[in-house]
């Protein structure tokens, strides 16, 4: 196996903690693997080292790769195990001893949720004084608080405190409290307590946390920017004042904040907790080319909290190329996936990746219209999920075709109706209402209009016969016009978008169901056809969708994707406001990182082609003509991360590094990256820069750079303290050609660098 020396570096770490900041598709797993074996050769036994994953699916892969790379050493391997996997062997041992009761795990989500929805409704509904009612996505969002109130050390009030949330969640903290109450009687815990009890009774017995600490020679923790303060403080506790810890990660993947994960944790955190590590770095990527390293170089470049590394195709890395494509009336994906196949490719080799599932609504109406097989992961298939079924049914409201499809399909239909908006009864309430009606769905409006059901509060009521009118109103209307003008005119009638906001937990859920209403909207306008017609190109796509096939594409999110890789990554909808998703119509500075770690998680799934889809959008075409990666002054539609990763540039030199013509001069608005790139792989490229941007370069170097004399090749030595004018102080840890003058470095603020003496123009310090 043929190791880099970056590889090799921390493969043979010797002694202290470490921290690796790694880039995506460097290798990870391989140098962990060989790590381990370097320990096991070394005598450290295999009960003394721990390996800690943060999923089963991460721990499974790495626990084989071991086994494969490692069973000729024919030693005993350590025990590769997650962080809940370990927070259980620790619940059983204090349970054992008495620090813990004996409670039951229960691992089923819908215990979980049954349980949140029955003491937050009970919590809201006192606050309102027995009127009000939860949404499904509010019961979701109380759910992710005691996830957060869990990853913390911290008491449920702070947690709210810090989190900055709407006011329409003030009742968390109380239901949170009554949820830990019923748990307790029940006697029951869940799958985050696993992590949180067995820590929060060492934190409180110190004698507890002295028999689990100093019990292993070296920790490694993968994915270590995922981490949470939990499992922070656990592995504090785990380490105690003998293990050597070495974490693995990459700030520029920490897109879990929802969970609790902070890029501090990696950037400065780990340094205080486990003082004097060595820094090293994984800046070669074995997955794709240069036009995409490029351009996930210039895009990150745009984070503060992140350590200041490139990100550098290895030699031995195939061609990687970027596609910028315009949405038009029939959707790009329809041509990329053509295109696609007619090389011989398979679907399965394809992923679309979205920010929202909303935006993934227009791809799968293009898909099915195209007979394309697809399989949706993390979401309803566009028309089950709740906004499309409930605006399907209206329409077959006002057509007179509410008995169509089984029981079970209607009751599904009957429920997002009446949920959209909501009459604010409770759910065995509810249920009873749409099992009537969709026992006599030809009487749908007069049997919601005679419903009474249990004794209802007056404005109850109102709302139930606001909705009998509303239906009342539907079912009068004409059938024979066009149905995204009447779906238009159903969605100001029920002031859907205004329930959306007003009922939706998180902004970022009720923006999700508005624009897959829209997308919903835009696709029955584009088809142009009558209600009776659209309905019927439903039905023929739904029955299409029954079939199996022998190949699907794959629809899902960003942040499922992580850590997976695809020969082709196709990103649609990259619309500003969109992606990036602003949380808040006010999101700040950490809210745009937040999107764009998210981004860059997206694009670098990419092995062969990454296609970006956005709208039309006239300065994207200039600024890319250009080379430039700055953001115009005036409103954009495309998104602002597709000018920030300055395609123009990206492009343009990936290509002339892949194919080795380097003979072209690019004049680009700014080259830092450019150049910073071009001495990591040794290689020389024309760049000229405009005016404005060299006297900008020339300002920030004056007077930073020490005095001396630009050091030749023959005057460099390992160990030498030196200062280059762009990455600041650095020490020389190789010289790997004099003839070349090519040496390796590594800067106090940037990490490691691999340059050339006689572009680098190193002065002594």
């Amino acid at each position: 196996m043929n190791l880099t020396d970056e590889q090799l570096r921390i493969i043979n770490h010797a002694g202290g903690h470490a921290r690796v900041s790694a880039v995506a598709g460097s290798g990870k797993t391989t140098t962990m693997v060989a790590r381990v074996g370097q320990l096991l050769q070394q005598g450290v036994s295999a009960n003394q080292i721990m390996v800690l994953m943060f999923n089963k699916s991460a721990r499974d892969s790495f626990a084989e790769t071991m086994q494969q790379r490692l069973a000729a050493t024919a030693l005993q391997l350590p025990e590769v195990r997650t962080f809940h996997a370990l927070g259980m062997r620790l619940v059983n041992s204090f349970t054992r001893r008495g620090a813990l009761p004996g409670y039951t795990l229960v691992t089923e989500e819908f215990v979980q949720e049954k349980l949140a929805r029955q003491v937050a409704n009970e919590v809201y509904r006192q606050e309102q004084d027995n009127g009000g009612w939860l949404a499904g996505d509010a019961i979701e969002e109380f759910l992710t608080f005691i996830d957060r109130v869990k990853s913390t050390v911290t008491e449920a009030a702070e947690v709210y405190k810090k989190l900055n949330l709407s006011t329409r969640c003030s009742y968390f903290v109380k239901a949170y409290e009554l949820f830990e109450k019923v748990r307790r009687e029940r006697k029951i815990r869940f799958y985050a307590d696993l992590i949180h009890e067995p820590l929060m009774a060492m934190l409180a017995d110190d004698e507890l946390a002295t028999w689990v600490t100093d019990r292993v020679e070296h920790v490694i923790v993968d994915e270590y920017q995922d981490i949470n303060e939990a499992q922070q403080q656990l592995l504090k506790i785990l380490a105690g004042s003998r293990a050597k810890v070495m974490v693995v990660g990459d700030v520029d993947q920490c897109i879990y904040e929802w969970r609790g994960a902070k890029p501090e944790y990696i950037t400065t955190r780990f340094q205080i907790d486990f003082p004097q590590p060595e820094n090293y770095q994984l800046s070669f990527t074995f997955r794709y080319g240069h036009q995409l390293s490029l351009a996930a170089n210039h895009l990150i470049s745009g984070n503060r909290k992140r350590d200041q590394k490139l990100c550098i195709s290895h030699q031995t890395t195939e061609k990687t190329v970027i596609t910028c494509l315009e949405e038009q009336t029939k959707h790009p994906v329809l041509a990329v996936l053509s295109a696609w196949r007619a090389q011989g490719r398979s679907l399965q080799d394809a992923v679309v990746l979205v920010r929202l599932f909303a935006q993934s609504v227009p791809v799968e109406l293009a898909l099915l219209e195209a007979g394309i097989p697809y399989r949706l992961e993390g979401n309803a298939p566009v028309f089950d999920c709740a906004e499309v079924l409930a605006l399907t049914g209206y329409l077959k409201l006002v057509v007179g075709s509410m008995a169509d499809g089984g029981q079970e399909s209607r009751e599904r239909m009957f429920t997002a109706m009446l949920s959209q908006p909501h009459l604010g009864i409770k759910r065995e309430d509810m249920l009873l209402l749409v099992r009537s009606i969709a026992e006599n769905p030809d009487s749908a409006v007069s049997v919601l209009g005679n419903w009474s059901g249990a004794e209802l509060a007056p404005f109850i009521r109102k709302r139930v016969e606001e909705t009998a009118g509303n239906w009342r109103w539907l079912a009068g209307c004409s059938s024979s016009g066009r149905a995204d003008v009447l779906l238009k005119k159903i969605v100001e009638k029920l002031k859907l978008y205004d329930f959306y906001h007003t009922f939706s937990a998180r902004s970022a859920t009720a923006e999700n169901r508005v624009k897959t209403c829209q997308a919903f909207i835009d696709f029955a306008a584009a088809q142009k056809l009558s209600v009776r017609q659209l309905l019927a190109k439903i039905s023929e796509f739904q029955s299409a969708g029954d079939a199996p096939a022998a190949e699907t594409l794959l629809l899902t999110s960003v942040h499922r994707a992580k850590g997976l890789e695809w020969p082709l990554v196709i990103l649609p909808g990259l619309e500003e406001g969109s992606f990036p998703f602003y949380r808040e119509r006010e999101s700040g500075a950490d809210d745009l990182e937040d999107e764009r770690r998210l981004f860059y998680v997206a694009m670098t799934r990419a092995i062969e082609q990454v296609v970006w889809i956005h709208p039309v959008d006239a300065e994207l075409k200039r600024c890319m003509a250009r080379c430039c990666g700055k953001i115009p002054q005036e409103m954009v539609r495309a998104s602002r991360f597709l000018y920030e990763a300055n395609p123009g540039l990206s492009v343009c030199l990936g290509e002339m590094l892949a194919t080795g013509d380097v003979d072209q001069t690019i004049t680009a608005d700014d080259t830092t990256i450019a150049r910073q790139y071009l001495q990591a792989v040794g290689a020389e490229v024309r760049l000229v820069e405009g005016k404005k941007a060299k006297k900008k370069e020339k300002e920030e170097k004056t007077g930073e750079s020490p005095g001396g004399k630009i050091l030749e090749i023959h005057e460099i030595a390992e160990g030498l303290r030196v200062w280059h004018g762009t990455f600041g102080p650095g020490t020389v840890l190789a010289v790997k050609d004099r003839k070349t003058g090519r040496l390796t470095v590594l800067f106090d603020e940037q990490g490691e660098m691999i340059l050339l003496a006689a572009y680098a123009k190193l002065r002594p310090l």
